[in-house]
């Protein structure tokens, strides 16, 4: 009896696969799990990792103006250092996204204005100031920045329809007293790692401020309902706050006086600049008050602004102009215009104003000074308080206040 081979080869083949198979979804499920690792664990441990420097960067900040502020008060040089970034935890299995950097830069904001209302050139100083603005470049957390603004620190989550969260309140007034220091001088810095900004203050700055009663206004990004209207500043020195500039700038305005008013710079990286009197509406070729005395109609050697101007909000110091000039707030100073000069019902001119033009003066407005005008002066008034307070003088056909 013959015997006969029995083949084994399909038995053997599926031996063959099993292991194979195993190795592929255990292969899957590393892939899964390397996966869900990268999707949930690593942002969350990034996250940690930026919330740990965000408290930092805080702590840094609140140094910085600290410094500031000491830098001015003490006439010493400050040296604060800045977090910029920071890195996150290196990684084998997985993918980090870039460190997360941060920026630190100083930002031009309008000039301190300090002003005791005599109209004179030398009544009023201003003083060049910034912003400061940290700005964070987060990848799992809110990157909304902090600023340095008028003394206040806050984080400003309004461009993403937040609002703000003060970190240090307000240190202008305390009691009566009004402290102002002005930071100056560009800087910018980005990166992960520290930065150290010199704080260089200028001495005997409260030297120049003018005597007497003053207004001080300073610049802010804060509106009053937003901080100012709920701070620690008594009624008789809280002026308010006016609307906002194309820059979305507002101009906070302080009562006081010279005896309770100090003033310091301080630069960064550098000497802080010198504050300048207010020359822009020079009343008078010897720096008088040419329209006092009514003047005898001859140009008076002004220098003025090219164009014409609109005040929309309360503003301080003298302000000259070649063109027309509408005022539809109080000005606290002269103006000086080469053409018409109109003063609206919300309009005060607490000053003398000079026109090349004619002058007039709508109902509920005021002018407490006295006016020369090359055409005519319109007092649309009635007496009730309002219209033209001072002197005045049309009797000088084309006079031009304006010699540009």
């Amino acid at each position: 009896m013959s015997g006969r081979l029995i083949s084994t080869s399909g038995v053997d083949d599926n031996r063959a696969v099993a292991p194979v198979i195993g190795v592929v979804i255990l292969f899957g499920f590393l892939i899964l799990a390397l996966s869900l690792y990268q999707v949930e664990i690593v942002p969350q441990q990034n996250a940690e990792t930026e919330f740990q420097h965000s408290g930092e960067v805080r702590n840094d900040l609140v140094e910085l103006r600290a410094g500031i502020l000491q830098a001015g008060s003490i006439d010493q040089p400050q040296y604060q250092t800045v977090q910029l970034g920071t890195a996150y935890s290196t990684r084998v299995f997985a993918i980090n996204p870039p460190a997360p950097a941060g920026t630190i830069r100083t930002v031009e904001a309008p000039p301190i204005t300090i002003s005791n209302n005599s109209g004179t050139p030398e009544g009023t100083i201003t003083i060049p100031t910034r912003f400061v603005e940290y700005r964070p470049g987060y990848n799992e957390l809110d990157r909304s920045p902090t600023w340095y603004d008028a003394s206040v620190l806050y984080l400003d989550a309004r461009d993403e329809g937040g609002k703000i969260a003060v970190i240090e309140d307000q240190a202008l007034v305390n009691g009566r007293e009004v402290q102002i220091t002005a930071l100056q001088r560009e800087f910018r810095r980005s990166g992960t790692g520290q930065v150290t900004l010199e704080l260089r203050p200028a001495k005997d700055v409260t030297d120049d401020v003018p005597e007497g009663n003053l207004t001080v206004t300073v610049p802010t990004r804060l509106s009053s309902g937003e901080y100012w209207d709920a701070a620690d500043i008594p009624t008789g020195v809280y002026g308010g706050v006016s609307a906002p500039n194309d820059d979305g700038v507002h101009n906070l305005t302080l009562e006081t006086t010279a005896s309770n008013l100090t003033v310091d710079t301080v630069g960064v990286q550098e000497a802080p600049e010198e504050p300048t009197q207010n020359n822009n509406a020079q009343i008078g070729s010897d720096g008088g008050d040419g329209a006092t005395d009514g003047g005898d109609g001859s140009d008076t050697g002004v220098q003025c602004v090219a164009g014409g101007y609109d005040v929309n909000s309360n503003e301080n110091g003298d302000i000259a102009y070649t063109g027309s000039v509408n005022v539809n707030a109080k000005l606290s100073g002269d103006v000086v215009a080469g053409g018409s000069v109109i003063i609206n019902s919300n309009g005060r001119v607490e000053g003398n104003i000079q026109a090349g033009g004619s002058v007039t003066v709508n109902s509920g407005a005021r002018v407490t000074g006295n006016i020369i005008s090359g055409g005519n002066i319109i007092d649309n008034n009635s007496g009730r308080g309002n219209g033209i307070q001072g002197d005045t003088n049309d009797s000088n056909p084309g006079y031009a206040p304006c010699n540009n």
